[in-house]
């Protein structure tokens, strides 16, 4: 396997656990939005509400998943092929989301200020990781 080809994979794995880690908010956004009338068909909620449970159970899974992939593909890229500004950018983003997601998993009572932030800072990495890509 080459270097190329290792850091691209590890790059995809990266999108792939984000974009596992952001479902957490769509469900939930979903659910808080279209609750009522999805709550009409039953099977469907059922459903909706089994896939939901998954993704909430799993968001801090996928994230850490996510952040040591990326430090996989940053050292693969740096000490082997380049450094990229923009890679760099991005990773330094995503760790500072594990980060604020620890933080509010370890002091629940904190407040609403890191759950603003950590939401905000999805949003940013997500133009981050399309900058980097493109």
């Amino acid at each position: 396997m080459n270097l190329y080809f290792l850091g691209k994979t590890l790059g995809y794995l990266i999108v792939f656990f984000y974009t596992m880690a952001l479902l957490n908010y769509v469900f939930k956004w979903i659910n808080r939005r279209f609750s009522e009338s999805m709550k009409k068909s039953k099977g469907f909620y059922k459903n909706f509400s089994g896939a939901m449970r998954f993704f909430v159970k799993n968001h801090r899974i996928f994230g850490a998943l996510a952040i040591v992939f990326v430090v996989a593909h940053f050292f693969v890229q740096y000490f082997n092929l380049w450094f990229s500004n923009t890679g760099a950018i991005a990773a330094g983003l995503m760790v500072l989301q594990g980060i604020l997601g620890g933080y509010g998993y370890m002091h629940k009572s904190a407040g609403k200020g890191w759950l603003y932030a950590h939401r905000s800072i999805a949003l940013i990495l997500i133009l981050a990781i399309g900058n980097h890509i493109l």
